[in-house]
């Protein structure tokens, strides 16, 4: 297991800290990343960020779970911003903060990475994993650990087909495929598709929006159905996290058993009220404008063409402009 450290001792209790863990998934480009590190800002977690894209899921969530929590690669523990915390030492934060730094400048000119500790008392945390990848995983992680919370946040499907659209222009994805036109999993799209009776030929010949729409569908449908009776899961609608961020983030927070912090509201301010230019996959900007953007930039072909797939997806009750 690259990157694995064994500074979790058994004291700090590694299965004791993923039965309690809080688990974010969505799908890419929903909002995942934010929401991660609303909840990363709190003093009391300690986050980790998309290890399964280093250490895929295996058959049992818990025990991916616990190498999840042990991961310390540069891109699952060094995802920044970095925030002060209340298990870990100034000193500690700063030294971490410089190895984090320190390899991040390394990775860009070819050097090898190194584990990124987390120099704490980390049996004091919650751990939060964040997953673009889990999907009905974050039903399987529910059922298995009832004191752990998982969240699924969704994103109107034009938002994010538009923001996908935009990102696989810009070349910024690894296509799922040699030859496919679609960045992450086109099979899953198919098969989903298919079971809605739209063969593959048919799928082949739809515009590029409609096959990211199945994409969404695919992939929001199946996980917010492994959570369903699930109390210990909550759907979190991005728009809505958007337009009122700190009522929506007190909840989100509450429902977690984490208590508000000041720390937490002035990141929350400071990530939504930003007015200058964002980068793609930047945590601070004007979220009104991020969660609207698609109203003005998406082609109305592209537009319709997202609503005519998802028009008969029980997700669309979350944004009343699809139900209309």
């Amino acid at each position: 297991m690259p990157y694995a450290t064994e500074e979790m001792s058994a004291d700090s209790n590694i299965e004791s800290l993923a039965a309690a863990a809080i688990l974010i998934v969505g799908a890419p480009r929903s909002g995942t990343t934010w929401l991660a590190k609303i909840f990363d800002s709190h003093p009391d977690v300690i986050y980790r960020h998309e290890p399964d894209e280093v250490v895929p899921a295996g058959d049992l969530i818990t025990a991916s779970m616990a190498l999840w929590v042990r991961q310390h690669d540069p891109r699952t523990a060094g995802k920044r911003p970095f925030f002060p915390k209340s298990w870990q030492p100034m000193p500690a934060r700063l030294l971490r903060t410089s190895l984090a730094c320190a390899g991040a400048v390394a990775g860009r000119v070819g050097l090898p990475g190194w584990p990124i500790p987390d120099l704490g008392d980390v049996g004091r945390a919650r751990v939060v994993i964040k997953s673009v990848r889990l999907c009905a995983g974050i039903g399987a992680f529910a059922r298995a650990y009832p004191e752990g919370r998982g969240l699924l946040i969704v994103r109107h499907p034009c938002g994010q087909v538009a923001s996908v659209m935009r990102g696989t222009s810009d070349g910024r994805f690894d296509l799922a495929e040699a030859g496919t036109d679609m960045p992450f999993d086109e099979a899953s799209a198919i098969g989903f598709a298919g079971r809605h009776g739209v063969s593959d030929p048919e799928f082949q010949r739809l515009p590029d929006a409609a096959k990211y729409a199945w994409s969404w569908r695919a992939f929001n449908e199946t996980a917010h159905a492994s959570i369903a009776g699930q109390d210990n899961a909550l759907v979190v609608v991005y728009e809505d996290l958007c337009a009122n961020p700190t009522s929506e983030a007190r909840a989100i927070l509450a429902f977690t058993g984490l208590p508000w912090h000041r720390q937490t509201e002035a990141f929350l301010a400071r990530s939504t009220s930003y007015d200058g230019p964002a980068g793609y996959y930047a945590v601070v900007r004007n979220s009104i404008a991020a969660a609207e953007r698609w109203r003005t930039s998406m082609a109305q072909r592209d537009q319709d063409a997202v609503r005519a797939v998802v028009r008969d997806s029980p997700l669309i009750r979350y944004w009343p402009d699809l139900t209309t």
